[in-house]
């Protein structure tokens, strides 16, 4: 199985993903998982004084390109 990095991108820079995660080949399972993480940061409250609507992921593989914004 592939390995995915999710990183967020919001005002303040990127907040690196160093772990990722592997998921089965496709985009389905990306997008899934992009939205799982997305609901989880939300509900952590993290960096409240962002704005976390502005927030999005840059999803790269193991080779670091790019496979979802």
């Amino acid at each position: 199985m592939p390995h995915f990095y999710f990183h967020i991108c919001s005002d303040r820079g990127v907040h690196p993903d160093t772990e990722g995660v592997r998921l089965p080949s496709g985009s389905a399972a990306v997008r899934r998982e992009a939205i799982d993480r997305a609901l989880l940061e939300m509900a952590a409250g993290r960096e409240h004084d962002e704005d976390r609507l502005a927030w999005c992921y840059d999803i790269r593989d193991e080779r670091d390109g790019r496979v979802l914004e």
